[in-house]
């Protein structure tokens, strides 16, 4: 039997013992949501703003990003006047080089905050203040009191990103038409259309290039959180439990995965192989375009998104974003004519009906961390 071999079944046996015998002292599983609840800074943003807009803020924030960066910033220049940004430091410069996921996700934030004010009461009033996607100050959004819109807003909680545990039947027309609004920049195809099928090979291949490509390696490596230390700190980027690794398997890389491991060649390799098992357990892809390519477009393509991912647990449909393909080329320059679109494409999301729909697990920062009250 090999070390290796040996020491991990030595520390798969204190694993079980430790889970059995001290379950309030140890930790199987990861950090989780509810242990921190509305986090560091709410109460102070309160006293500030008052509940209502402080809860705005704090909604938002269950916004989707890549890599769970949540690049997003909030400036209150008055209660009822606020800046939006990002955060140079949660940019994502190497596979995100042009900040087009960024502005997505910022779009998928910022839908948030319409539908929480509009529950509140308020209207928001939004205004784009760049032409860039670098500048640190994107977009002002005002609130003026309005009649209340009834949205339940517990799904903005429950959204969750399932990478596994898909079914491989097509999604009911019903369904794909109820999650899209009918909204002629959202388009399925089936798991038995050419589409998709390029769209699985397209995306196992570009997720080859990228396990070549050691800067974006190294730059996953800095975002993923393995231990409980590392995600309590941060409370942002991919924990095991984000990434489905659950049980045994996820004490083992908390305890003892660091950032190396992600360069090492077997973890990549095991991430390329693990693509290919996901295109093969889907009931097909969803395709979200934009007008074009403009801060405004992009920014609008990210609140379809959310507004498509807020609705998908009400038909339990489980949605996937790998946007890979457009990631990397060739596959991106080739995606549009294959997908036989005219319009840009933003993002590629696997989706099917899930054999479960587990509560989210992806931490959320601290409204401290990203929201400053303007002197």
């Amino acid at each position: 039997m090999s070390l290796s071999r040996r020491k991990f079944l030595i520390r798969s046996v204190q694993c079980i013992v430790a889970c059995s015998v001290l379950p309030g002292v140890t930790s199987c599983h990861g950090l989780t949501r509810a242990e921190e609840e509305r986090g560091t800074g709410y109460e102070a943003l309160v006293k500030s703003i008052g509940r209502e807009r402080a809860d705005i803020i704090w909604y938002a924030s269950f916004a989707p990003s890549s890599h769970n960066v949540q690049p997003w910033t909030v400036t209150v220049k008055s209660p009822d006047r606020w800046m939006i940004g990002s955060a140079e430091d949660r940019w994502l410069n190497e596979i995100d080089p042009k900040n087009r996921e960024l502005l997505l996700s910022v779009g998928a934030f910022l839908e948030n905050m319409v539908i929480v004010a509009n529950a509140y009461g308020f209207q928001a009033k939004i205004r784009l203040r760049t032409q860039t996607p670098f500048d640190p100050e994107l977009l002002s959004i005002e609130f003026k009191n309005a009649e209340r819109v009834e949205y339940p807003l517990q799904r903005l909680l429950e959204r969750r990103t399932l990478r596994s545990g898909f079914k491989s039947d097509d999604l009911d027309p019903e369904d794909v038409l109820f999650i899209t609004g009918g909204d002629e920049n959202c388009f399925y195809y089936p798991s038995f259309s050419k589409q998709a099928a390029w769209l699985d090979e397209a995306t196992v291949a570009a997720s080859r290039q990228q396990a070549d490509r050691m800067n974006v390696q190294e730059e996953l490596a800095r975002w993923i959180r393995w231990s409980d230390s590392d995600a309590r700190k941060y409370r942002n980027g991919l924990t095991p439990e984000s990434m489905d690794i659950t049980g045994l398997a996820g004490w083992y890389v908390r305890n003892f995965y660091g950032a190396d491991d992600v360069l090492n060649r077997d973890f990549r390799n095991a991430s390329v192989e693990h693509a290919r098992k996901q295109v093969k357990e889907s009931g097909g892809w969803i395709v979200i375009t934009s007008t074009n390519d403009t801060p405004e477009s992009l920014l609008e393509a990210g609140r379809r998104f959310e507004r498509l991912f807020l609705r998908a647990k009400d038909r339990s449909i489980a949605i996937h974003p790998m946007s890979q393909v457009l990631q990397e080329q060739p596959w991106a320059e080739k995606a549009g004519a294959e997908m036989r679109l005219t319009r840009p494409l933003q993002l590629l999301l696997r989706v099917g009906y899930p054999r479960d729909y587990p509560s989210p697990v992806s931490l959320r920062m601290p409204l401290d961390a990203f929201t400053k009250i303007s002197t």
